[in-house]
């Protein structure tokens, strides 16, 4: 298998500081609605390739991990990695109601908003 090459940067105006403060948000949002950080378990062996279904909660457990893993990988400069969990995790959020595909598309545009958001608590 041949060596990927890893960006050295997002691109764009797209930066390591954004993508960090994506992240606290969608952290602080998450503890703040009583989410605690839990990867899934052994989560190939159980799908075996099938559709996956889990609860919400767990669901947005595994996002509040996926932040903090997704943090390891910046300082890694493993850049296309965090830029694709940073996806999976809006995909999550916006999938179980936390923010509309609206909000998400405004938090790449650097409009993160200072406070969490009241609704869903």
């Amino acid at each position: 298998m041949p060596d990927i090459n890893e960006p050295l940067e997002f691109g764009g105006n797209f930066t390591v500081a954004h993508a960090q403060r994506m992240l606290d948000f969608y952290s602080k949002t998450l503890i703040s609605l009583g989410y605690e950080a839990k990867p899934y378990l052994e989560l190939e062996e159980r799908l075996g390739g099938r559709t996956f279904e889990t609860p919400r909660y767990d669901t947005l457990c595994h996002a509040l991990w996926m932040c903090d893993r997704t943090r390891e990988f910046l300082r890694a400069s493993r850049f296309a990695k965090a830029y694709r969990w940073i996806g999976m995790v809006q995909g999550i959020l916006f999938m179980n109601g936390i923010f509309s595909l609206a909000e998400c598309k405004d938090h790449n545009r650097f409009e993160i908003p200072d406070s969490v958001p009241y609704r869903g608590r």
